[in-house]
Order: structure tokens, then C-alpha cells, then sequence
């Protein structure tokens, strides 16, 4: 049976945060780039209307089909990403990834489990921004396993510090 938050249980949200919105940053410049293009396919469509129909209307048709699948697949995009992906409460971190329609992950780690939280940036991107990732050591796990890293964590020395704080007091 899975565990409940609930008024019964002295379980308690210490904070529930979204990852970085670095996360949006590659999605919008693939959307820029592929509306551009088709906004010139509707340019050049205009260009050759008059010496040939008929590949104009291709043109523009594909401009527009090209337009509709750019847009509805922003949209799904911001809609995927528009939710809290970490909670930490009193006895357990909680991360979500999910997508609409393609990913419904939920990992989670009780704290009685965790022995340390180790912090990772790499590059002057994640130092610049204040942005990087979460090692939790259970005391089987290496930097590299994927289930044991929590990626685009904003200011993850604060997040850190917090759950190694929450642990120490349960100790």
C-alpha cells in the first residue's frame, strides 16, 4: 500500500520545487527555429504564386502543417513541464518526471535510507546559473546511477543542506 500524506501522519512538506527552468531553454529555441522556417515557407509561397500555382500551394501547405505541429508540440511541452518535480518532507525526497501522455516516473528515497547528499555542477552554465544536480549516497549507489541523481535542481547546495539537516534531526 503506498504512503499517504494525510492529517493522521506526521509526515510534513519541508519544500516542494520545481527544477531549473534552464529545462525550458532548448525547447524554445527549437520552436523559434522551426516557426521561423515555416514563416518563410509562407513567404516564399507569396514569392512563387505567380509564376507557378501549384508549388505555391504546396509550399504554403506544408508551411502550415509544419506551423500546427511546431505549436501543439510547445504547447505539450510547457504543459509536461508546468509542475512541482521535488518535494522533501520529513521522512522521504520525492522526485517526479513526467511528460503528457509518455512519462509518469515518481522515484523516491526514505531518508532513513539516505547517508549523505552530495551536490554536482559541471561548467561555468550550472555555476553561472545556480543550477545543478543531487547525488543521494544510500551506501550501494555511485555517482553514475541514474536512479540515485536528481538532475536541474536550482541552488542544489541549499537543497542539500536542508535534507542533510532533516536527516541529522531524525537521527
Amino acid at each position: 500500500m503506498p504512503h499517504r500524506l494525510g492529517s493522521t501522519s506526521d509526515e510534513k512538506i519541508i519544500m516542494a520545487i520545481s527544477t531549473h527552468w534552464i529545462k525550458y531553454v532548448l525547447p524554445t529555441i527549437i520552436f523559434t527555429i522551426i516557426f521561423a522556417a515555416s514563416t518563410m515557407f509562407f513567404i516564399v509561397s507569396g514569392a512563387v504564386a505567380d509564376n507557378s500555382p501549384l508549388i505555391a500551394i504546396v509550399i504554403l501547405f506544408a508551411g502550415m502543417i509544419l506551423m500546427y505541429l511546431v505549436v501543439h508540440w510547445f504547447f505539450h511541452k510547457l504543459l509536461s513541464e508546468a509542475m512541482e518535480d521535488i518535494i522533501v518532507t520529513t521522512k522521504r525526497v520525492i522526485w517526479i518526471k513526467e511528460s503528457l501522455f509518455q512519462i509518469d516516473d515518481v522515484r523516491q528515497i526514505p531518508l532513513t535510507n539516505i547517508q549523505g547528499v552530495e551536490t554536482l555542477k559541471h561548467g561555468p552554465l550550472q555555476t553561472i546559473l545556480r543550477y545543478g544536480s543531487l547525488w543521494f549516497d544510500t551506501g550501494g549507489t555511485t555517482t553514475t546511477d541514474q536512479n540515485a541523481i536528481m538532475t536541474q535542481v536550482p541552488h542544489p547546495n541549499n537543497v542539500a543542506r536542508e535534507i542533510n539537516t532533516i536527516i541529522r534531526q531524525n537521527l
